[in-house]
């Protein structure tokens, strides 16, 4: 028994870019002379990859010679190529009729084979398994379009990708592609045009139609291919930045993008420590809450959701930001390449919008500075973000406090930059997360603390006792919760929570009490 010829099972793990699918692209580019995603040109290899080895597999077939099939009548002299005795040959000497009442045109052919046996075999038999042993498997998950694209599309893709990104011949722009010997020629006058349009419009941001629509183009040439010409011109002018979510090109002028666009916010700032993050995973998730940090790959709610409460830390506080963390991704505008991505907050109290910005390199969001200060926010304070039905528009929003003055744990700094940490009461308008609350009076002190990186000189552990010893003032059995301890040591220097805990597990000089509570080992 043979199987029926098929593609190799590991074909599409093994997968890789040659430079005859290049060719096929560029050729392919060429005939439609319009730009394609990533997505089309890795659908066009599939299919092409699968009618190439079921022509391959075709090929093959015809190069077996005269292949014997129980169906077929053969003649004396016949010389036949048996797949079942792994492509064997031998010549036929003699037919004789057989003898089985179930197969009336049953005959034997007896067989000369090379290596100088002489073997007997059916002949003129319809229902028979062997017939089937050239066929081609079509049914073959790894020769289906939709099965292939699903199981390995993303593995196909990236390796296009590298190939592309490798390859000077073609260029991309948005996600699309196109060869750059067909681009329209767009010189210098048409960039500074387009530049004085975003001037006018404050910097943007605008959608590459509109730019075009002052900026003198050649009229003959394709649309379609025009606008990538100019979206490629634009893309390689460092003046210029694409803006817009995945499948909507929009630019904006560098210039006039905020600072903390531009440039990661010093309070964002952090260095990263490497640490077992596996063995604090459990602990993490003891955490209360609208936890949300983009130095973490853990998150407290799952990924597909469209509401989400977020805890302020101080960091976000300080430079109007949000962090990118898992779950928010997945609610905020993404794109294909560009590292900023311009959206609209809008204030769910009053309907009103203000520009918003996905950083994503850095994983921030940014835009929420006024809006913080406008309504009295503080670190710890619950900030709430929900997705719209329409593409670039986020929802921010915030309880209000039912209290009028709470006890909160208030910094204040000494004049020698040290830190102290006391429960007063202060007037509060907004609801907030309690482990995370705290009121800083006078942010300007803790600014120069953040500017002359008074924290960030001396080792992590240092700054986790120091701060730890603080707050553990303000308990009568000297516990410090580390959801606490999380939040004050982030008003002085940038940190993961994951790095708290793992520091709180592994230094001999404090206890683990249970749960989230440690205390520092008092000294005898």
């Amino acid at each position: 028994m043979t199987a029926p010829l098929s593609i190799q099972i590991n074909y599409w793990q093994n997968f890789s870019i040659d430079p005859a699918d290049i060719e096929l692209l560029y050729n392919l580019l060429l005939e439609k002379e319009t730009p394609l995603s990533t997505e089309e040109l890795t659908n066009h290899i599939i299919y092409s990859r699968i009618e190439h080895e079921i022509q391959s597999l075709n090929e093959k077939k015809t190069q077996k010679g005269n292949v014997y099939l129980p169906k077929d009548e053969f003649q004396i002299g016949d010389q036949l190529v048996f797949p079942v005795l792994k492509d064997q040959k031998g010549a036929v000497k003699n037919i004789r009729e057989g003898n089985n009442p179930e197969f009336s045109t049953l005959k034997v052919i007896e067989v000369e084979m090379e290596s100088g046996k002489t073997l007997h075999f059916a002949s003129q038999i319809e229902n028979h398994s062997l017939n089937n042993s050239l066929d081609i498997s079509l049914e073959n998950p790894n020769l289906n379009f939709e099965n292939v694209k699903i199981e390995h599309g993303e593995n196909i893709t990236s390796a296009l990708l590298d190939a592309l990104e490798n390859n000077a011949v073609l260029v991309k722009i948005a996600g699309k592609w196109f060869p750059r010997s067909l681009l329209i020629d767009v010189h210098i006058g048409h960039l500074n045009l387009a530049e004085a349009v975003l001037e006018e419009a404050n910097g943007g941001p605008l959608p590459t139609c509109k730019l075009m629509e002052q900026v003198e183009l050649s009229e003959n040439a394709d649309k379609n291919l025009m606008e990538f010409s100019f979206d490629l011109a634009l893309q390689e002018d460092d003046r210029f930045d694409e803006v817009g979510p995945t499948g909507v090109t929009l630019w904006f002028l560098k210039d006039k993008e905020p600072e903390n666009v531009k440039q990661i916010p010093i309070y964002l700032k952090s260095e990263q420590e490497e640490y077992d993050k596996e063995s604090i995973q459990s602990y993490l998730e003891q955490f209360e809450g609208n936890v949300y940090d983009e130095l973490e790959d853990w998150d407290s709610s799952p990924e597909s959701v469209n509401k989400i409460s977020i805890s302020l830390t101080y960091p976000h506080w300080r430079s109007g930001t949000l962090p990118l963390s898992r779950a928010l991704k997945k609610m905020f505008p993404s794109a294909y390449e560009t590292p900023h991505v311009r959206f609209s907050f809008i204030d769910s109290s009053n309907n009103e919008g203000f520009p918003g910005w996905v950083v994503r390199p850095n994983r921030y969001i940014y835009g929420l500075d006024e809006w913080y200060r406008k309504n009295d926010l503080f670190p710890g304070s619950l900030v709430t973000v929900e997705k719209t039905t329409t593409p670039g528009k986020i929802l921010v929003s915030f309880q209000k406090s039912r209290q009028n003055k709470e006890w909160l744990r208030t910094v204040l700094i000494g004049s020698d930059q040290g830190i102290v940490f006391a429960m007063l009461k202060h007037p509060i308008t907004v609801s907030f997360n309690e482990r995370m609350a705290v009121v800083v009076p006078d942010v300007e002190t803790v600014d120069e603390i953040w500017k002359n990186k008074t924290y960030l000189k001396e080792k992590f552990e240092k700054t986790l006792l120091r701060i730890m010893h603080e707050l553990s003032k303000l308990n009568p059995q000297g516990q410090v919760h580390a959801q606490e301890l999380y939040a004050a040591l982030n008003v002085v220097r940038r940190c993961p929570p994951g790095l708290v805990i793992f520091h709180l597990l592994h230094n001999n000089l404090i206890s683990h009490l249970g749960d989230l509570y440690f205390r520092i080992i008092d000294k005898e």
